[in-house]
């Protein structure tokens, strides 16, 4: 099941871009950036979109702002994210090899 999330919890990403982010704290800009990115990873990863936009929010305010120019990055990004996710146990810790 796909999960939609309400028009006023997202910004489309053409009105996130550099100048769109001075002034804001970094709390804020990491918010804003997340509610961009977030229906665009979704259109590449519908059911670990959450989990994907979270570990993308880890990555620097430019290379977010690249993702949200670049869908060819952005789905390179995803299937990163992907794949660490689906290394990680049920406590959210990478597995080693040797577990």
């Amino acid at each position: 099941m796909v999960c939609a999330y309400p028009a006023e919890l997202t910004v489309p990403p053409s009105e996130v871009n550099a100048e769109a982010l001075t002034g804001l704290s970094p709390e804020q800009r990491k918010a804003r950036l997340g509610q961009a990115l977030l229906p665009r990873v979704q259109n590449h990863q519908p059911i670990l979109a959450v989990h994907i936009t979270v570990l993308l929010l880890e990555l620097s305010d430019a290379e977010l702002l690249t993702l949200l120019e670049n869908d060819a990055r952005l789905e390179q990004k995803v299937e990163e994210a992907t794949s660490e996710l689906a290394l990680r146990d049920e406590t959210g810790r990478v597995r080693r090899s040797d577990d």
